[in-house]
């Protein structure tokens, strides 16, 4: 008995590995009167395989070009070596923005950033930024974005543990850029998470400040 069921084992692994590799197959089918892509990194969010009147509708088409988001995370300066400083505060992002095509859109967005310290000192940032986005699908739910603008923001330096740094306010044009991995849970909302990289104006002159944030966004 013990001898035929280890025969019967690799048998029965094959005909799990064969089923799993036919639905798999039947799953990535796309069927062949679909329209032309929009050039070779065209989305597969920009077609449904299900045929008309079935019940189960699949991922549409993107129809909506608008979206709102609110993204939160950490914020990070450079600290001084040797200096007893704090790395990171908090970075709250009020976004909205749209899609020229398939592959680009703009964001405007209100940032807040917190809690910082900057050679000794504590730092508070608000400001506009204006961003040109670009989008890379990855699969037909994941998609990586990029992108690349410019802030108008107002920095604010308070004496904290260095009172031979100045302290005051200071505002300014600067560039930010960023990268980010997008998902799509519905035909409405995605969540994504995201690397950016912005450019101040200090009293102390120009540094940068780096953000990790999570966010969700919802399209209409």
């Amino acid at each position: 008995m013990n001898f035929s069921q280890r025969h019967l084992r690799p048998r029965a692994w094959w005909l799990v590995m064969l089923c799993l590799c036919s639905q798999f197959s039947r799953a990535t089918e796309v069927p062949g009167d679909l329209p032309p892509r929009d050039g070779p990194l065209a989305s597969n969010l920009e077609y449904s395989t299900e045929a008309p009147g079935s019940d189960d509708q699949g991922w549409k088409p993107r129809q909506n070009k608008h979206h709102v988001g609110l993204s939160i995370g950490s914020a990070r300066l450079p600290c001084i070596e040797g200096m007893v400083c704090r790395r990171s505060g908090k970075a709250i992002t009020l976004y909205a923005g749209g899609e020229f095509s398939q592959r680009w859109g703009f964001e405007l967005a209100y940032m807040r950033m917190s809690n910082l310290e900057h050679v000794g000192n504590a730092v508070r940032v608000r400001g506009l930024n204006v961003n040109l986005l670009g989008e890379l699908p990855l699969g037909s739910r994941v998609s990586l974005t990029g992108r690349l603008g410019a802030n108008y923001a107002r920095t604010r330096m308070d004496l904290a543990t260095n009172p031979a740094v100045p302290t005051g306010s200071a505002h300014g044009f600067g560039l930010s850029y960023g990268v980010g991995l997008n998902w799509d849970v519905s035909q409405n909302w995605s969540a994504s998470t995201d690397l950016n990289r912005h450019d101040f104006k200090f009293v102390t002159g120009r540094d940068n400040v780096d953000t990790a944030t999570v966010s969700l966004r919802y399209r209409y």
